[in-house]
């Protein structure tokens, strides 16, 4: 096969245009044109090794038909990937080929991500420097990372490199969303553990709000809404993002009696009821809810979603116009509530107990 037609295929491969090579290359457009239509047989070495290392090749591949044996090398490897859920990055950052199933769970087509940086696309500010160094420097050490969707929500990763050349790199990617979920719940547990009072919760709804935001969730607010159907109380805690400061809030009030004011209180109390979790806008009722109930009229997400467990609801408010993934939401915040239970139980048990100790006295 001529050096016109290897080269060609190589670049169409990668999803490349004439100019594009041109860029990463730095041989001109007209030259790449040439070579490929066969006017320009034999190009001189410099442009050669330039055009070979940005298609990461050797030049001798270019030259002859060990071009189809480097394309089977590929396929190969392409399969591999797949198979890992990995994608192929060149050193320089520029991805050559990403896993369909992996491109699914980010929300990308192929054809947005190929030939373009890929530490800068698929990973958050925090993970890039690692990232970059890990690819550059070849290192196969695994590491955890956070990766970022289409949407612009995050995805807790696992990351092992695996050299493939001296240029190239397969970089297999394993979700660990419910690990990070798992130890979070655990970091909640402990804070829960310190807490002797009820108003000690707000103190472990402001982790539980860390333990999202280190997980990359965007978020508004977290609420927590404590029920208690036997004192006719209802205990409200909430801690709002990092960009708002972290901000602790809490209130108690009569359950009934909000529960004849709110239609967006007597929603939750019914999806609590039936151990479901509830999805809906933000509407003018929880706005005038939320003014009562914590003094708070700036307070505006545009999505609540809210998910039971044995004694209330553990919600969040999203941004307006954020990402909105609520499946994997509610399986995330669904980890959480279980801590949450269990804290709460405890503090139930130990107010029961002053209580009676306060009626003996």
């Amino acid at each position: 096969m001529s050096l016109g037609h290897n080269l060609k295929e190589l670049r169409q491969q990668q999803s490349l245009n004439q100019q594009d090579l041109s860029d990463r290359s730095g041989v001109s457009q007209a030259t790449i044109s040439r070579i490929e239509t066969g006017s320009v047989r034999q190009p001189g070495s410099s442009a050669l090794k330039n055009l070979a290392d940005a298609l990461g090749v050797s030049a001798d591949s270019l030259m002859d038909d060990t071009a189809h044996l480097a394309r089977v090398h590929k396929d190969r490897l392409h399969q591999i990937a797949e198979a890992l859920n990995a994608f192929v990055i060149h050193k320089n950052g520029h991805l050559r080929f990403i896993s369909q199933t992996l491109a699914d769970l980010l929300g990308y087509r192929e054809e947005e991500l190929l030939a373009k940086d890929g530490i800068e696309l698929l990973f958050a500010p925090q993970s890039r420097p690692i990232a970059w160094h890990m690819v550059t420097s070849g290192s196969s050490d695994a590491y955890e990372a956070l990766m970022v969707r289409g949407d612009g929500s995050s995805l807790p990763v696992e990351i092992t490199n695996v050299n493939i050349s001296e240029k190239e790199r397969l970089v297999i990617a394993r979700d660990i969303t419910t690990h990070y979920c798992q130890q979070g719940a655990f970091r909640v547990l402990q804070a829960g553990c310190d807490a002797d009072k009820m108003r000690d919760l707000g103190k472990v709804v402001r982790i539980l709000g860390d333990e999202l935001g280190a997980m990359g969730v965007q978020f508004e607010a977290v609420d927590l809404q404590v029920i208690d159907e036997q004192r006719n109380l209802l205990a409200c805690y909430r801690a709002y993002s990092e960009a708002r400061g972290y901000r602790p809030l809490q209130s108690v009030v009569n359950l009934q009696e909000s529960l004849g004011r709110f239609a967006s209180l007597r929603g939750l109390v019914s999806y609590w009821n039936r151990d479901k979790a509830w999805e809906r806008e933000a509407d003018e009722d929880f706005r005038q809810m939320t003014q009562e109930i914590f003094s708070d009229s700036m307070y505006r997400p545009g999505l609540l979603l809210d998910v039971p467990f044995a004694q209330g609801m553990l919600g969040l408010g999203l941004p307006i116009g954020g990402p909105r993934r609520t499946e994997q939401l509610t399986t995330i915040l669904g980890e959480f509530t279980r801590s949450i239970s269990l804290v709460v139980k405890q503090l139930f048990e130990l107010q029961s107990l002053r209580e009676k100790l306060d009626s003996t006295n």
